[in-house]
């Protein structure tokens, strides 16, 4: 066990090989030196980028961008600025927007989650899953040896090794390629080390407690993606399948579980209607895949003798072994007993804390509706007199809409009017024309009717004439003008010049 405790406690400090270069960068960046980003950072040591109180205050209302090392170093007391060692990509200091920003994405998600898609997402590659703790390595060994030795297994990444304290660090594509390699390289002999691989702890999860039983995995990853990329969001159930009230959140980003817990610790984080804030706290993954194997007890130790010397057995009745064994027992059973009875009065509380809150609900939506109420009346009569005067106004206006539509009516009336007017008086001197126009051709076709009866009725009496006249030659009739008897009485005229009507004698 003694030779465990070195390695354990080396995973634990170390985190990633990206986390401690980034560090490295920002503590020389911060300090001076050749490796500041370029646009911007300290410039060289103990030199000032700017003294003048009017750009530091611009910088801190958030008007201008924070640089030099005269920000980071004499404006430690400023309200306008938190530290927070979570966000990598911030620096040392976090800006106050970023809460704005933070609370412009809860916003967004403030609607409701009805219809939320079902997750149904690949695993990721190189998530935080994946990664091994190699220990008891040679301090000879290099990456390109602990490439070569994994590579068969699958694709590696971010390796890190510390040969003063002989342990490495990688990660793999998948979680199954960490696994097998871990099995099937576990104990293998290489450069006169004999190598320890575990699955690397990973402080980039966290446990969220206190949630209600219509949190699903979809919601809470939908809910905390607003902190960062979530890998895995998994509710926790029990044999029947029923919530249990805890999560488990796994972050792409050590950052982002960070920045998690301290938001959800300083506010309150609901994820429902219901007033039960997110209690968020860390998790330690522990790989309880291959347990306490007998090739890791340290076999030299004194202690191991003492404990193995003797094998199982079960106590003798009345023996000095039974008496502190039931004691064992009676000290667990207490344990467990009052373990009971504090999570039964956690319980109550919870149930007491669920109705005093139901009751301060609708006592406070009473009250809501009082206040309301009593504002309506109060502005009843205002509002009321504010209507009879929009009334009155919308009554004028709709008097003066009637004059001016009854005016405008009048106006178009007339005119109709006059054009029906003119139409009836084209109309009738259209009708009179066509009647006009139709009487002359009738007397036209009376006419020709009766010239040609009277050239007909003619000729006989032109004999007759000329034999009278070959008897009576004294007597001539005029040629230009000749008569014929008519039916009526009357005498057809035939004038040389053009026939005319009919006229009697």
């Amino acid at each position: 066990m003694e030779e465990n405790k070195p390695a354990d406690q080396t995973s634990a400090k170390v985190e990633s090989s990206t986390d401690n270069n980034s560090e490295n960068v920002t503590n020389r960046r911060n300090y001076g030196g050749r490796t500041r980003a370029r646009g911007g950072g300290p410039g060289q040591r103990n030199r000032q980028r700017f003294n003048d109180a009017s750009e530091n205050k611009e910088v801190l209302q958030g008007r201008k961008r924070p640089v030099g090392d005269n920000f980071n170093n004499n404006n430690q007391n400023s309200q306008n600025f938190v530290e927070d060692a979570s966000l990598k990509s911030y620096g040392r200091f976090r800006p106050r927007n970023f809460e704005n920003k933070l609370h412009e994405k809860v916003m967004e998600l403030s609607g409701p989650t009805w219809e939320l898609p079902v997750n149904d997402i690949p695993e990721r590659k190189f998530n935080c899953r994946n990664r091994l703790y190699i220990g008891n390595i040679s301090s000879e060994i290099t990456e390109n040896d602990l490439e070569e030795l994994f590579k068969p297994y699958g694709e590696t990444a971010e390796i890190f090794i510390n040969k003063d304290k002989n342990f490495a660090f990688l990660k793999f594509d998948y979680n199954c390629n960490a696994r097998k390699a871990k099995k099937e390289l576990d104990g293998t002999l290489i450069k006169t080390r004999v190598l320890k691989i575990r699955v690397a702890p990973y402080s980039s999860s966290v446990k969220v407690k206190n949630l209600t039983p219509y949190v699903t995995n979809e919601l809470l990853a939908y809910a905390f993606s607003i902190f960062g990329e979530v890998d895995r969001a998994v509710v926790c159930v029990d044999e029947r399948g029923k919530p249990t009230g805890e999560a488990i959140i796994d972050f792409s980003k050590k950052g982002s579980s960070l920045h998690a817990i301290k938001a959800c610790s300083d506010d309150c984080f609901f994820l429902t209607n219901s007033l039960r804030p997110c209690i968020v706290e860390p998790f330690e993954y522990s790989d309880l895949s291959d347990g306490y194997s007998e090739k890791d007890v340290p076999k030299r130790n004194n202690d191991y003798q003492n404990e193995r010397n003797i094998g199982p057995r079960f106590a003798t009745k009345g023996s000095f072994e039974e008496d502190y064994g039931v004691r064992w027992k009676e000290l667990y059973s207490i344990h467990r007993q009052k373990e009971l009875a504090l999570k039964m009065d956690f319980n109550l509380e919870v149930e007491k804390l669920q109705a005093q809150i139901e009751y301060a609900k609708y006592e406070y939506e009473t009250e809501e509706l009082r206040n309301t109420l009593r504002m309506r009346e109060m502005n009843k009569e205002k509002q009321k007199r504010e209507w009879e005067m929009k009334k009155r106004q919308f009554e004028e206006e709709r008097q003066r809409t009637e004059e001016n539509m009854k005016r405008s009516q009048e106006g178009i009336d007339a005119r109709v009017h006059r054009e029906q007017e003119d139409m009836r008086r084209m109309q009738e001197e259209n009708k009179l024309y066509l009647q006009a126009h139709n009487l002359d051709s009738i007397l036209e076709m009376q006419e020709k009717g009766y010239e040609q009866q009277s050239a007909d009725l003619s000729q006989p009496y032109e004999q007759e004439c000329s034999n009278i006249s070959s008897f009576n030659s004294g007597y001539v009739r005029p040629p230009s003008t000749i008569r014929y008897p008519a039916e009526n009485g009357g005498v057809w005229v035939t004038d040389s010049s053009r026939q005319k009507r009919k006229r009697f004698n």
